[in-house]
């Protein structure tokens, strides 16, 4: 199992810059996909540097690791920023975390490394108390969405900073 060879941590501010490369390598690839989704990393990078440190700061982003290599990272909120706001409505509690940001090295893609990141996160916020999980994905990019409908099922498209597909992964416990 490719998790068993991964060493996934909380990113220090030491990883700053190699968490900017893996977005803009996922931006990079993404719009070659022919979608916009992240965008913003390729044409406002600056712009967008201060919610990547605010949540590396915040212990809520995490770096993916393979023999000392960075090849991916995700954040997990505990609490939801303005955009969860917009895209979900008030919070319902503390018992959901918003997921961010995933992204993993197009040298590593393939290789099951998403899959065990999701497997990953679902653990650990489940350890953590969280209830479940909630991300977003730009409705146009139906490789992603159609990657994560394997996985989950599509709770809602809704058009708020243009169409979105919704996702909320239940936590429940794992039986024995």
């Amino acid at each position: 199992m490719v998790e068993e060879i991964l060493d996934i941590r909380l990113a220090k501010k030491e990883d700053f810059e190699e968490v900017l490369e893996l977005l803009v390598n996922a931006a990079g690839w993404l719009r070659s996909k022919g979608t916009t989704q992240w965008d913003y990393y390729l044409t406002d990078l600056e712009g967008n540097k201060e919610e990547v440190m605010a949540s590396i700061e915040n212990d809520s982003t995490y770096i993916v690791e393979q023999d000392g290599k960075a090849i991916g990272t995700l954040t997990l909120e505990s609490a939801p920023n303005e955009w969860d706001m917009d895209i979900w409505g008030k919070a319902a509690g503390e018992d959901v975390a918003y997921l961010h940001r995933l992204a993993v090295h197009r040298n590593f893609a393939g290789k099951g490394v998403g899959t065990s990141l999701l497997d990953w996160a679902e653990n650990a916020m489940r350890a953590s108390g969280k209830k479940s999980i909630r991300f977003d994905c730009i409705a146009d990019n139906e490789g992603l969405n159609r990657y994560y409908q394997k996985r989950y099922p599509l709770k809602e498209v809704i058009n708020i900073h243009g169409r979105h597909c919704k996702y909320e992964v239940p936590l429940m416990k794992k039986p024995l």
